[in-house]
């Protein structure tokens, strides 16, 4: 009887986790398609995703969860910081910046996200000084305090971390999830503290944003979209629960009360709406076909 329950539990086993591995594995070899390394849930990638969407280049993900991503960077060549990790034609463009300054270049004028820097120069640097600024203040401030709030709830942050990733990050995760909280909040520096300072951070952006706004501009810089809006969008997609976020946030009801009033309060805001309708306006509607 023992060795009957056995063997079932361990096809059981294979059925749920190893068969599907090894079709992903297979998948990848595979596909002659460019393909996006990604930390799931991560801010920056969610920004790399949107890249490659604006720019009309098709791709795979080959998407891992928080501290696995780690060892597929190190395969590639690359450290903990590495991410995106965008891969076509045995190129390797490591992270946002990265990514921008190699291919934004390559694609036709009117779908570039950042202007000349001869031509436009005014325009150029005050792009990039957004994109950096914001990826500092609102991209640190969202991610410590979203992480300081949904880490506790293995529920919450499940399909965000296991969604597509290769079957033994998830087989690890079913029973070493307080390990991997553990190693990410040392990693990030959590704490109520610290949670508190980045949600300051967060509406810091915001009334920098909104006075941006508040003369009617429909984007930060320019009348075109930037990269400076991605960045602006990806960053605080977390703290209004973005529809068409990549990272499979929770639901609004789904998430705690203390976070569901903060959430709510920020998507009142004009900077929360101008987050959505730019995730609505690029992201969940196809790009034009560049001529």
């Amino acid at each position: 009887m023992y060795a009957v329950r056995w063997r079932q539990r361990f096809a059981a086993a294979f059925y749920r986790y190893v068969r599907p591995g090894l079709n992903h594995r297979l998948k990848q070899k595979m596909s002659k398609k460019p393909f996006l390394v990604t930390l799931l849930p991560a801010i920056e990638v969610d920004l790399g995703r949107w890249l490659l969407h604006h720019w009309q280049i098709d791709y795979d993900e080959h998407p891992h969860a928080p501290i696995f991503h780690i060892l597929a960077l190190f395969w590639y060549g690359f450290g903990p910081k590495g991410y995106p990790l965008f891969i076509r034609d045995r190129q390797k463009y490591s992270t946002v910046e990265g990514m921008v300054k190699n291919l934004d270049p390559l694609v036709a004028p009117e779908i570039r996200l950042v202007p000349d820097a001869t031509s436009e120069k005014a325009l150029h640097d005050e792009v990039m000084k957004l994109r950096h600024e914001f990826h500092a203040e609102i991209g640190s401030g969202s991610r410590t305090w979203a992480y300081f709030n949904l880490l506790p709830h293995k529920k919450l942050t499940w399909g965000s971390f296991t969604t597509g990733v290769p079957w033994w990050e998830t087989f690890f995760l079913s029973f070493g999830y307080g390990i991997i909280k553990y190693l990410l909040s040392k990693s990030i520096g959590l704490g109520a503290k610290q949670a508190q300072v980045g949600l300051d951070k967060v509406r810091a952006d915001f009334d920098r944003c909104e006075a941006m706004l508040s003369d009617g501009r429909q984007y930060l810089v320019g009348d075109r979209l930037t990269l400076a809006d991605l960045t602006f969008a990806t960053a605080g997609a977390p703290m209004v629960l973005a529809n068409g976020y990549g990272g499979h946030l929770p639901t609004i009801d789904e998430v705690p009360p203390e976070m569901r009033s903060i959430i709510a309060e920020l998507r009142t805001r004009p900077a929360g709406a101008y987050i959505q309708r730019i995730y609505d306006e690029h992201r969940l509607k196809a790009p034009a076909r560049s001529s």
